[in-house]
């Protein structure tokens, strides 16, 4: 329709050489009147470039993991590239197998949050050779760019912020310590306590994976009469398994138990008390990893970088002195 070579047509589509205006404005007629859209699946088989890139995360329905994927779904599309989401639903084999899928349709790199401390065996042979960055966990696996956040940092300061209000007796409710990120908040929080001479009086409620496995297990631990003072929930789905279990035992927060917990959402500053958390750099930590996997999937050499980001403790209503110390007020 336009009178011109097929070369000339993918030169003003894709912008790669100039073309006189003429025959330009040509090709442009003839792509609006056939509503010419390239085929992108051949173009890829061509460049051998998909301008595709897939992102594996093990909780889609965790606020967490949805801001990462918004903010590098953002930052993708500003590169022209698409981003295919999957999750993993925190086991390995379904990782390995959505891995496998994402491969299979030739994205150009991949982003995982791994659902444990690396990649699984059963997803390794699939992306040899695929530019890929890990993020959240996995921090410091062989051969992979990694970017997370200071969580041992910030299990610190979490537990320093409950000790500078007075308390002594603090649990924390963990969802599984085989993670190296969790294992150091933990670690952190021990830390700290041990800084203020109150080693002795940690407690550990051990959760799950879900928000109903944390709150059904604090929930026991709420009804005793010498229950703590303070909780700090290490993850988002503790956090509201937190909530959730002081609710339904009837106590009340700030008043009679501190909460503290870890990331951030909007449901946190929506009803009264608003909760105080740790919030995780996520928007630094999306830009960081996109930048890190463009630059790979140009041709970047260079070893794995390893990034730690700092969080922000988010002091709101859900954290005061204990009710010892409240009553002298």
């Amino acid at each position: 329709m336009a009178g011109v070579a097929p070369g000339t047509v993918s030169n003003v589509l894709t912008g790669r050489r100039t073309v006189a205006p003429d025959l330009r404005r040509r090709v442009l007629r003839a792509v609006e009147a056939l509503d010419y859209r390239p085929n992108q699946i051949a173009a890829s088989l061509r460049s051998q470039q998909s301008r595709s890139v897939g992102i594996v995360v093990p909780d889609l329905m965790n606020p967490f993991f949805g801001e990462l994927l918004y903010h590098i779904d953002q930052l993708a599309a500003t590169s022209n590239f698409q981003t295919l989401l999957v999750g993993s639903n925190e086991t390995e084999i379904r990782e390995a197998e959505r891995i496998q899928g994402l491969t299979a349709r030739r994205v150009d790199g991949l982003i995982i949050a791994p659902t444990r401390d690396g990649i699984s065996e059963g997803a390794l042979p699939f992306i040899a050779g695929i530019p890929t960055v890990l993020v959240d966990r996995g921090f410091g696996f062989d051969g992979f760019d990694t970017i997370t956040a200071d969580s041992r940092d910030a299990g610190y300061r979490g537990a320093r912020h409950l000790l500078e209000l007075g308390h002594r007796d603090i649990a924390i409710l963990v969802t599984s310590t085989e993670l190296e990120n969790i294992s150091d908040r933990a670690e952190g929080f021990y830390t700290a306590l041990a800084e203020a001479g109150a080693a002795s009086r940690k407690q550990v409620i051990n959760g799950s994976w879900t928000i109903e496995g944390c709150r059904r297990a604090l929930e026991p631990v709420l009804l005793r009469k010498t229950r703590p003072t303070a909780v700090f929930a290490l993850a988002y789905v503790a956090t509201l398994g937190a909530v959730q279990a002081i609710r339904n035992v009837g106590l009340a927060f700030p008043e009679e138990i501190s909460v503290l917990g870890f990331d951030d959402s909007e449901w946190m500053t929506a009803l009264h008390p608003y909760v105080s958390t740790l919030r995780q750099p996520v928007k630094e930590m999306s830009s960081l990893a996109w930048n890190q996997l463009s630059g790979r999937i140009a041709g970047n050499a260079g070893g794995p970088v390893r990034a730690k980001l700092p969080c922000t403790l988010e002091i709101r209503e859900s954290t005061s002195p204990p009710p010892a110390i409240l009553s002298r007020q």
